[in-house]
């Protein structure tokens, strides 16, 4: 018999297990809700009655999934900003433009962790229709701001 809080906690997992695939692929957050679930109730007639019931608490909505991929990506972000919080880094900044042609700021960071270097992307945001150097460092200050990120630790930029 399965234990109800341990089918919670494993369609949890499940749940955000699928919503991390579907962020990787790129794909519609409805994908799950559309072809996944779908295609789980067509396997659903090789398990027995339990079993069956177990993969029907699997939450696969479009708005449940979009939520896990706003948790997983606040978690990447948590982890990221620990990791430079405790070193000294470089940032690498870019100006790019999006497909309707607005100005995107990207930051790069690279950041001693076990026993390499990683590169990651720090931020990415819209920048004002004004690009100056000013408008620059005001996101950036901001973000450092927020974050409780030290100046002192970046060692260029």
């Amino acid at each position: 018999m399965y234990h109800s809080k341990t089918v919670n906690k494993k369609a949890l997992m499940v749940s955000y297990l699928v919503s991390y695939r579907i962020a990787q692929a790129g794909e519609a957050h409805t994908v799950a809700e559309k072809i996944i679930n779908p295609c789980v109730k067509d396997i659903e007639c090789m398990f027995d009655e339990k079993a069956a019931k177990v993969i029907d608490t699997i939450p696969l909505s479009n708005d449940t999934i979009s939520l896990r991929i706003g948790d997983l990506a606040e978690n990447v972000k948590a982890t990221l900003i620990s990791c430079i919080k405790s070193t000294r880094f470089p940032l690498q900044i870019d100006e790019s433009t999006d497909v309707a042609g607005l100005a995107i700021l990207m930051v790069i960071v690279r950041y001693p962790y076990l026993d390499s270097f990683h590169k990651d992307l720090l931020l990415c945001k819209p920048l004002p229709t004004i690009t100056t150097s000013t408008e620059i460092f005001k996101l950036l200050d901001e973000f450092f701001a927020e974050n409780s990120i030290l100046w002192v630790n970046c060692v260029v930029v």
